[in-house]
This record gives C-alpha cells, structure tokens and sequence, in this order.
C-alpha cells in the first residue's frame, strides 16, 4: 500500500457573526464575530481571509420571531454587501441562502464581514441573531 499526501483544492469554511437584542432602525451595520450582552465587548467585525476563495452561502437564525417588520442580512468583502448572500427575515426564525459558484469572489487578503439592516418597524428587538457566512477557500496551491 502507498499512501499519498493529497489535499483538498478548496476548504469550506464557517465564519459566525452575531448581535444581541437586535433593535430596530439599523442600516448597513456591520456584525461583531462575538459579542456579549448588550453589544458590549467586541469591536472585531471581520476575518482576514488567507487565500484566495469565494462565499457560498449564508445562513441565520434568531431567538425570537418577529410580528412586524424586515431584517436582512448579508455577507460583506471589504465592508461592501454582496446582494446575492441576502437574506430577509419577517416572522420567520431562521433563513438561508446558497449563493452560485462565482458570484462572491474574494482574494487573499480581503476581509469578509457580516452586515444588517433592521426597518423602523421591526419589533423582534428581543432576539439574538447568529449569522454564519461559508466560504470556499482555495488552497490547492499552498
């Protein structure tokens, strides 16, 4: 038997962002990678990414359903959304999205972020929200 030493092209990755009691009336905020109660303690709102790669897809849930009002969410290269990982919440308590091969590019270097926008009339102001962003990294040529 022979064994080799293969690896993989591309590594899929989860990247979480989160925020506490999401309150209503916020546009395009970035999320903290961890945060405690009451939005205080962490400040970090992006990884660094090492390669080259791509998001594939997002996906988020909260503590609590809201009755009225909108919550999107969506990845972010370099703090810029990018409208195909989009997601919007009404009354629903989870939401996801896969996003097609070559629509969110990124490269090495760039940072990839989480961001919100929550109406004026949003009312699950008691929910926590947990948003996970996966990419592919392409490591085939390390």
């Amino acid at each position: 038997m022979q064994v080799e030493r293969v690896i993989a092209k591309g590594q899929l990755i989860q990247l979480t962002f989160m925020q506490d009691a999401v309150a209503a009336s916020q546009t395009d905020v970035q999320l903290p990678i961890a945060e405690v109660n009451a939005a205080a303690g962490n400040a970090v709102d992006g990884y660094v990414m090492p390669f080259d790669g791509e998001i594939v897809g997002l996906s988020a849930v909260t503590t609590a359903a809201a009755t009225t009002g909108t919550l999107t969410a969506g990845a972010t290269v370099g703090g810029t959304e990018k409208t195909a990982t989009t997601v919007t919440f009404t009354t629903q308590t989870s939401r996801r999205v896969t996003v097609p091969r070559g629509t969110a590019a990124f490269v090495a270097g760039d940072i990839i972020g989480a961001e919100i926008t929550s109406g004026g009339t949003w009312d699950g102001t008691s929910a926590d929200l947990g948003v996970s962003v996966w990419v592919l990294l392409y490591i085939d040529g390390i």
